[in-house]
């Protein structure tokens, strides 16, 4: 089966300050599993594709002599570099290219991808991960959860308001509105496993999250469907809307989640 969906190349263009500020870390416990389960040694590398402003390469690279970090935006790649060298972090490589034109020199231990292995035509960047791994390596595709998928009032409200400002901006066309019956046709491990992995295993974890009318207002503008470019001149008004109605249904200004969290696990023969 083809991987035919095609996503725009500028998706989070102007997302990487609030991406990185309002976006939820991976859970310790789930880079810590990840580390357990996969190993390291303390010399090995990794390959971050998707890296975004740096969720996972921040979390796990005092624990690999080397780094590739990889994103198509080249903004957010700066964001990311400027922010390592402030944090004196000089065993990352960052590079503004897209995952399937990655040329590596030597192999590597370890490929992750986090949130981003969707928007990667799959099975090319599946097949390269079995030539960038060394034999008995691993790749992990990591995910979290977005507040608006949950039972709760606050969460159905904050859904709604989601997709009527997409609605009237319209920006659900930044996205594929077939993307996920597709990966759900072909999930993302059978992906790997058709490349020649042997699948570990999925292992899932939940942390608490508390938050805010700013800080979910925040998270929306590190969203490929509201950034801040496509919400623009409406900020105000998309503002208000927000904490109008989100105060409404949860007066404390105080919106408990259960952010699940989960990789899939795959090694190299």
């Amino acid at each position: 089966m083809a991987d035919e969906l095609q996503f725009r190349r500028d998706l989070y263009r102007g997302t990487a300050a609030d991406y990185d500020e309002f976006r939820p870390p991976y859970p310790r416990a789930l880079t810590d599993d990840l580390l357990r389960r996969a190993g390291t040694s303390g010399d090995n590398r990794l390959l971050d594709l998707g890296c975004g402003t740096g969720q996972i390469t921040f979390a796990v690279c005092d624990h690999f002599a080397e780094v590739w970090a990889v994103d198509q935006e080249a903004e957010t790649v700066a964001f990311a570099r400027e922010k390592a060298a402030r944090a004196g972090i000089d065993n990352v490589r960052w590079l503004a290219q897209c995952a399937e034109d990655v040329a590596a020199e030597s192999l590597f231990a370890r490929v992750t991808a986090g949130n981003a292995f969707h928007r990667m035509p799959r099975e090319r960047v599946a097949q390269l991960a079995m030539q960038w791994l060394v034999p008995g390596g691993h790749v992990a595709l990591v995910w979290s959860s977005t507040p608006w998928l949950g039972d709760a009032p606050w969460q159905q409200t904050l859904l709604n308001i989601s997709m009527e400002w997409a609605d009237r901006l319209d920006a659900r066309n930044r996205v594929p509105s077939n993307f996920e019956a597709h990966i759900a046709a072909r999930p993302h491990v059978d992906v790997l496993r058709d490349a020649g992995f042997e699948i570990v295993g999925r292992f899932e974890f939940v942390a608490v999250h508390e938050w805010s009318v700013e800080t979910l207002i925040g998270f929306a503008y590190s969203t490929s469907i509201l950034p801040r470019t496509v919400v623009g001149a409406h900020a105000e008004a998309f503002e208000r809307d927000v904490r109008e109605r989100l105060l409404a249904v949860e007066p404390s200004g105080v919106f408990r989640d259960k952010i699940s969290a989960a990789y899939d696990l795959g090694r190299r023969p």
